[in-house]
């Protein structure tokens, strides 16, 4: 069965633009990875998830990475601690060998099962700069060596475990690797000629976040009257326009999406949205800190007295 295009439109809980879909596809024709960059709230993550949903993959296989994590652990691990301690038991013979001390990592199991899956390395600038060095070659071949390993256990390892030193992918359908970042470092050049380049943008346009809206509505949200609905997105991005620049964190489309049902629980009408256009009611649930809500008080008093 031929795998389907990525649309950006075939999902129930994600928009992706035409511009984006395009650059998904060309990723996957291109056997690349994805690096995917933006501000926090525009649906990095989610893109990930949505291209497995729709090229019907299952679930993706998700990487969350830590200032701790080390490249190798996405590959294979060695438990040398345990080794250590079940060999002050004289009569384990198993604790001789270094293969039952062995096992893949979510990224190595994936590439060792020649899966067609959809993985997503999140938030790859959290780690140290040696971690997207250290998986250049992995990425771009599918293939890496187990180097903890010792020959005369190979064979051993392989019927036990499934797996011998060197430990192939298929390169002609690799996994599809989307890696995010919010860019809290720079990340490596050699890193970056490997993968395709993706910047998403906030949703800018009240079609755009109506329909987002509307694919994350549940229970009472999902009989939002369409004048309701598009009066608080109007409201959302006047708000969140004058936000940028002005906050640290402006407000996302998750919080459109929470702010939506409170309005909608609340009975809110688009008459009473526009009293105070910059302080609409329960504008400060859009705002996650104290100082960005002090920071945008002072910002729509400002608005109010130019008029």
């Amino acid at each position: 069965m031929t795998e389907p295009r990525y649309t950006g439109r075939a999902t129930n809980f994600y928009v992706a633009s035409a511009a984006t879909s395009e650059i998904v596809n060309i990723a996957v024709d291109l056997r690349r990875p994805l690096l995917v960059e933006g501000e926090p709230g525009c649906g990095k993550t989610q893109l990930a998830y949505s291209i497995a949903a729709e090229k019907g993959l299952g679930d993706i296989v998700k990487i969350a990475v830590k200032s701790t994590s080390r490249a190798q652990d996405l590959l294979y691990r060695f438990n040398g601690l345990r080794r250590l301690q079940e060999a002050q038991d004289r009569r384990n013979e198993q604790a001789r060998l270094v293969y039952p001390y062995l096992s893949l990592g979510s990224l190595g199991s994936v590439i060792q099962a020649r899966q067609r899956k959809v993985v997503l390395i999140d938030e790859i600038d959290k780690a140290d700069i040696d971690f997207p060095n250290d998986l250049l070659d992995v990425l771009d071949s599918f293939e890496f060596q187990i180097d903890d390993l010792p020959p005369e256990e190979e064979d051993a390892c392989r019927a036990k475990r499934g797996f011998g030193r060197t430990v192939s992918g298929d390169r002609q359908l690799p996994p599809i690797i989307v890696i995010t970042s919010n860019r809290e470092k720079r990340l490596p050049e050699p890193f970056l000629r490997r993968c395709l380049y993706l910047r998403i943008k906030f949703p800018e346009t009240v079609d755009e976040l109506r329909e987002i809206v509307k694919r994350n509505a549940q229970g009472p949200l999902a009989e939002l009257a369409d004048d309701v609905l598009n009066a608080t997105v109007v409201s959302f991005l006047r708000v969140r326009q004058l936000a940028v620049g002005g906050t640290q964190k402006p407000p996302t489309t998750s919080e459109l999406i929470d702010w939506a049902q409170i309005l909608h629980w609340r009975g809110v009408t688009p008459e009473s949205l526009e009293k105070d256009p910059y302080r609409p009611p329960y504008w400060t649930t859009l705002f996650k800190t104290m100082g960005d809500l002090d920071a945008y008080d002072a910002l729509a008093q400002a608005k109010k007295q130019r008029g």
